[in-house]
This record gives C-alpha cells, sequence and structure tokens, in this order.
C-alpha cells in the first residue's frame, strides 16, 4: 500500500508577489530620496508576526506529513527536522517504509548529520545522490539514505524507485531532500532483544546541514554601486554564514525572495557591512569568533518583510532606503573600518543647526519604556541540540548588577530578545551588553527640517547643536519621513561610542553532563550466584 503526496509546491510565491505589491506601494508613495522601509529599533526587535520567536526555534526541528507545507530557507549551519512528502510501504509483510523528507529550498552546501529518534546514526556518505548506510550500531543493515542537495539538475532517487509510485519524473528539483529505506526484521525477541531498534510508528527524522549556497557580499569591488552587474543567476556562489551575504541573496532570490534586480541596491554599503560582520573580534577571556553570523530557517510563510527584520536583527542592521537604492548599515561604534572601534569623535555626515530645524527640537531623556537593567537574549544553542537557550546580562548578583539595581531605584527593567538567527553564544552576550548600556546612556532627538538634510539616512550619524538648550552632540537617525506639508521628520538617538566596545566574557556556562542508559539496549546482569535451600 502507498501513499503519494503530489509534487511540493510553493505556495508562498503567490503570497510573495502580493507582498512584494505592497512594498511596492508603499516605497512608491513616499520621495524616492528618502525613507526607511526597516530602520533601527531603539528597543526590543518587533518581527510583526505574533509568535514566540523561542516556540519557532522548536518547530524547525519537527516532522509533519503534507503536499503544501511551506519549504523553509537555510542559511549557516542549523538542525531541523521536515517534511514527509512521500510515505509507502513494499516487500514482503511491508517490512520496507519508504520516505521522501524534505529538508529546505536548494542548492545547500552539504548534510553533515543524520538522527533517526534523537540518535545520532553515522553514516557511510554524506554527499549528493550517494546511496548510504549506517556504518554500525543499531541501525546498521536497516537503514539506506540517499541525500539530494537541491540542486536544479538533480535526477530521482534510486531508492525511492523501487516503489511503484515514485518515478524518474519525481526529482523535486531545487529542494534539498533526504530519500529513506527503512527496514524492519521483525520483533525483539529475547535472544535478539535489539533487532528492532524503531521505536514505533514513522521514526522521527532530523538532518544536520549547511544551508544556501549564496553569493558572498565581501568580494563586492569597492566601488560596486556601478561596476557590479553581474545577474544573480550567473554570480559565483559558495556556503558562508555571512549575515549580509544571505540577506542579499534574500532579497535577489526570485524563488523565495523579493527578485530585486542589480539597480536596487548601493554595493558599495554592502560590501562594508559584510566586511565588518566578517571581522575577528576578541572577548575577555581571549576566545574570538566572527562579529556577526547568520545560522537561520527562515519560514518561508512569514511576509518578505517580516523574514528581513529577522535577518537584520541579528546583526544590528538596517535598511535605509535613499535614491531609488537600499543600502546596508550595521549599529556600531563609528568607524566603518573596524567594528570593534570606539571613537571619541567619530566622523559625521551633516551638521544640523537651527538654520535646518522647522519649528524647534524636541529632546527625551532616558524613560523606563527603553531602559534596561537586565537584557536576557534567546539564541540557537548548537550544543543543547539546537535548542533555545539564554545568556543574561549582567549575572544576578554580579557588581554591574548590583549597581545598575541601585541607580534605578531596585526596580528591575529587564528586556528579552529573540535572536533565531545566532548560534553563537558570546556573539549574544555581546548583543545583550550593547543593547543595556544604549538603553542607559542615551537621549532622543527628534525634529522636522528641509530638504537639506535630504542626503542623509537611517542610520546615518549626524551632529546636533542647538543654542538654546547647549546642545553640541552626535546622534544616530533612526528613523526619517516626509509629512504631508514636504518637511523630513528625523528621530535620532544619543550616540555613545563605548556602547559598542567588545566587552563580551565570551564564557561559556557549565553544562551538565548526562549518562542516561540506552532504553534499547539490555545488558545480561554479571555477578549473579545461585544458593539452594
Amino acid at each position: 500500500m502507498s501513499k503519494f503526496f503530489k509534487a511540493v509546491t510553493r505556495p508562498f510565491v503567490k503570497a510573495a508577489k502580493a507582498i512584494v505589491k505592497t512594498i511596492t506601494n508603499v516605497v512608491s508613495g513616499l520621495v524616492s530620496a528618502i525613507t526607511s522601509p526597516f530602520g533601527a529599533n531603539i528597543d526590543v526587535p518587533d518581527y510583526d508576526i505574533g509568535t514566540d520567536q523561542s516556540e519557532a526555534i522548536q518547530g524547525v526541528l519537527l516532522n509533519k506529513d503534507s503536499a503544501i507545507s511551506h519549504i523553509p530557507v537555510v542559511y549557516g549551519t542549523r538542525k531541523l527536522g521536515g517534511t514527509r512528502v512521500f510515505v509507502s510501504t513494499d516487500g514482503t509483510n511491508n517490512k520496507y517504509l519508504y520516505l521522501a523528507f524534505v529538508l529546505c529550498e536548494g542548492q545547500i552546501n552539504a548534510f553533515t548529520k543524520f538522527f533517526v529518534d534523537d540518535n545520532e546514526v553515522t553514516l557511510s556518505s554524506y554527499t549528493h545522490g550517494t546511496v548510504a548506510t549506517p556504518t554500525g550500531g543499531d541501525y546498521k543493515d536497516k537503514i539506506k539514505i540517499q541525500f539530494f542537495d537541491g540542486r536544479d539538475t538533480q535526477v530521482s532517487s534510486s531508492i525511492l524507485s523501487e516503489t511503484p509510485n515514485w518515478t524518474s519524473d519525481h526529482k523535486l528539483s531545487g529542494i534539498a531532500y533526504l530519500a529513506i529505506r527503512f527496514e524492519w526484521t521483525g520483533f525483539n525477541t529475547e535472544t535478539d532483544p535489539n533487532n528492532n531498534p524503531f521505536g514505533g510508528g514513522i521514526p522521527l527524522v532530523q538532518a544536520q546541514v549547511q544551508g544556501k549556497k549564496v553569493y558572498d557580499a565581501t568580494t563586492l569591488t569597492a566601488d560596486s554601486t556601478t561596476s557590479h552587474d553581474t545577474a544573480y543567476d550567473n554570480e559565483p556562489i559558495t556556503f558562508t554564514n555571512n549575515p549580509v551575504s544571505c540577506l542579499l541573496d534574500y532579497m535577489r532570490n526570485s524563488r523565495y525572495g523579493k527578485g530585486l534586480a542589480n539597480s536596487s541596491f548601493n554595493f558599495d554599503t554592502w560590501k562594508t557591512a559584510a566586511d565588518l560582520c566578517n571581522q575577528t573580534v576578541t572577548y575577555t577571556n581571549g576566545t574570538t569568533s566572527k562579529a556577526f553570523t547568520c545560522d537561520a530557517v527562515l519560514d518561508t510563510r512569514n511576509s518578505l518583510m517580516v523574514n528581513i527584520k529577522i535577518l537584520l536583527a541579528g546583526f544590528r542592521g538596517m535598511l535605509p532606503y535613499q535614491a531609488g537604492k537600499y543600502k546596508c548599515k550595521i549599529e556600531h561604534g563609528g568607524d566603518d573600518t573596524d567594528i570593534s572601534a570606539t571613537p571619541s569623535d567619530p566622523t559625521t555626515v551633516f551638521t544640523v543647526t537651527a538654520d535646518h530645524m522647522i519649528g524647534g527640537l524636541r529632546l527625551e531623556g532616558e524613560t523606563k519604556q527603553h531602559k534596561a537593567n537586565r537584557v536576557v537574549v534567546t539564541y540557537v544553542d548548537p550544543e543543547a541540540d539546537f535548542q533555545p537557550n539564554d545568556v543574561t546580562f549582567p549575572i544576578d548578583g554580579s557588581s554591574d548588577d548590583i549597581a545598575f539595581l541601585a541607580d534605578d531605584n531596585n526596580i528591575r527593567l529587564e528586556k528579552r530578545i529573540t535572536l533565531p538567527t545566532i548560534t553563537n553564544r558570546a556573539i549574544a552576550e555581546q548583543y545583550a551588553r550593547v543593547f543595556l548600556k544604549r538603553s542607559r546612556n542615551q537621549k532622543y532627538v527628534s525634529f522636522n527640517t528641509s530638504l537639506a538634510t535630504s542626503n542623509t539616512s537611517v542610520g546615518d550619524l549626524i551632529r546636533v547643536q542647538s543654542d538654546n538648550i547647549g546642545l553640541d552632540g552626535v546622534f544616530r537617525i533612526m528613523d526619517m519621513r516626509i509629512n504631508s506639508q514636504g518637511d523630513i521628520l528625523i528621530d535620532s538617538i544619543e550616540h555613545q561610542a563605548s556602547s559598542y566596545a567588545i566587552s563580551a566574557s565570551g564564557d561559556d556556562y557549565v553544562r551538565p553532563t548526562l549518562n542516561l542508559p540506552d532504553p534499547f539496549q539490555v545488558i545480561a546482569p554479571t555477578g549473579l550466584t545461585v544458593e539452594s535451600g
């Protein structure tokens, strides 16, 4: 008997078209000189999807049956479940169970680990199209598997072709998937208690993969705004978890992304941002990592805007739209050549004085709404089976915690942030430290201004001067918009370069060691004696 789910479809294509139309309407309704569809956050990132991203991190690992399920996009390295799109049994007494198990959009770089019912199974091969088997353990001689990386030219699975309902036309082109045959060899017996390692029902399958191969944004030329004219489909691609490269792929891919043309990007800013993310930073314990990485599973049920916000939040990114092009910027200390720098007098792009302001200036100090004395960042922990984990700054009872609480009259002001693209604990800790420090040392300035400031954009540092209140400071533009009178409204936040210093400890927490018995292994007792009487 068999159950065949028809070829996997991509229902999100229709949704994407609608979203593209919406984005186009938003952009066309504003003056193209300046706008900020993806500005910066002064508070906890809002992904506008109304769901707990911690639950979404766990949901990635689930198995499901569907013929119309949305296919995720994987960037970087992640462990994930998938969708069973074909299930069939065959052989004497239906001893063979066949699965076509869809993982994600292709082409991905590699398949590195395989899990059955939460047990890692070492395979003889992990290469594209090769029939592999377990090299040992309880599953030896009971599983055959083929991995397909999702290239458009892949052929039909030879394993699934053993069934009458899988033909040479069933290629799942462009989709990374596993073709699996499980073999049931009978019930466990007293003489062979480990004959059947399967727990009953369809086994739970998971895979660890290196995701999409994309164009490396760090290879853009210095003057890419005019010289980068290679078509998306003709670019060299490689595996990278650089978040800027991943975002650039998502915005340019026409299958699951926005499908924007090269003319929509100021590539010079994208290269600068990509280089900053790739920079090696050193933490206080001497360990190092890249400044930002992206290891994400994007849910294509989300709108394009939501997924772009998720990608941006993971590297403190901003995506201002200016003069018909998207720029990519990172919120940092103020030096575009060194993400760890904290210049005392950073370069600004414009000085705003009373001559440029219309109707005065609005200054706001610290408020409980935005201030924090504790920040908890939830990230994806590879050392905990890619489940969500938390890093907290400051640690409860530490000198920093005591000092911050004292400053705030012992009122706990806690902010919680979920970053589903971060899998490095040190990066998550650094994010928490920057967020907290920035929240405690900042003023907010808003004003209306003339078109004299139209060459600035969200993310730029500007100097704001006001003789009336004795203000002369550096501020970062967080939002720009145009009112009905044609005035430019600018919201900005005080820039304190010291808030962005690399100060994370880099220390891991003490992980408990569990030595649980294998429930499928029955070890014969030893040392027994029999006494009569």
